[in-house]
């Protein structure tokens, strides 16, 4: 229900920096899965993937 909410804002208003707020804090809390806050945020699979490789 909630990525549902989050998902028509993001449709509405576009990707702003108070919608990327909240999304962070929905996936800090739990509230969002990993995949639902990647799709949110508009982050595709190989970038994620990427990014654990700069980690290691």
């Amino acid at each position: 229900m909630l990525y549902r909410t989050l998902l028509k804002l993001k449709e509405r208003n576009g990707l702003t920096d108070d919608l990327k707020n909240k999304i962070d804090i929905f996936f800090a809390t739990g509230r969002i899965t990993e995949e639902q806050y990647n799709e949110l945020m508009g982050v595709n699979k190989g970038e994620v993937e990427d990014s654990k490789e700069l980690v290691n």
